[in-house]
């Protein structure tokens, strides 16, 4: 395979993700059930705009609370919003493995509080990666178009040179309709043997 860049989403890939302890944390504030809470951030507009850059990180707080219907300091919303990655391991040590032979990219749907946070407790994760395509600041998500055009406009090297790994299938399927080689990501150890197999590692 003639690879010459490899990129990465974010969560459950470098870092575990589990938006339900977010929703567990607010629900016991509410009276309310996780998956309600799930249902009023997550399955409506209101996640898309604030993961596009389209709302502030207050405007998200604002209207988190007007939906839910729950009144909470700023500082502790932002812990429980915050408070839903644990480290993946062994990811460390993969990422400076390949930083050593291919030019690093972060590709994330992710928002301004999450980011924050990640580059204040993950710095070490981020150190390899030669740039960020995240969604709030190109203003599109995936699966559309934009934010793996950004990533190919980014790395330089035509789509077909480009690995992705994702957790999730349609983001792979979808930067493969973009042209990219696009992998599903399961564990680090699997990575690790997919790559050796194609003379990536």
């Amino acid at each position: 395979m003639k690879i010459t860049t490899v990129a990465f989403d974010l969560g459950n890939v470098l870092v575990k993700v589990d938006h339900r302890r977010f929703c567990r944390g607010l629900g016991r504030l509410a009276g309310q059930n996780p998956e309600e809470i799930y249902a009023a951030v997550f399955e409506t507009d209101l996640e898309p705009a604030f993961d596009t850059g389209r709302i502030s990180s207050r405007e998200f707080y604002r209207q988190v609370q007007a939906r839910v219907g729950v009144a909470l300091p700023y500082a502790d919303f932002e812990l429980l919003w915050n408070d839903i990655f644990a480290p993946m391991a062994d990811m460390e040590g993969v990422l400076a493995r390949l930083q050593g032979r291919y030019p690093l990219f972060l590709l994330s749907n992710t928002n301004p509080l999450h980011f924050e946070y990640i580059q204040e407790h993950f710095s070490h994760l981020l150190r390899p990666f030669r740039g960020f395509i995240l969604s709030y600041r190109v203003g599109s998500r995936k699966p559309e178009a934009g934010i793996y055009q950004a990533l190919i406009r980014r790395a330089g090297h035509p789509a077909e040179r480009i690995l992705y790994l994702d957790a999730l299938p349609p983001p792979v399927e979808a930067a493969r309709g973009q042209g990219l080689t696009a992998w599903p990501f399961t564990t680090p150890g699997d990575l690790q043997q997919r790559l050796d197999r194609h003379g990536l590692w």
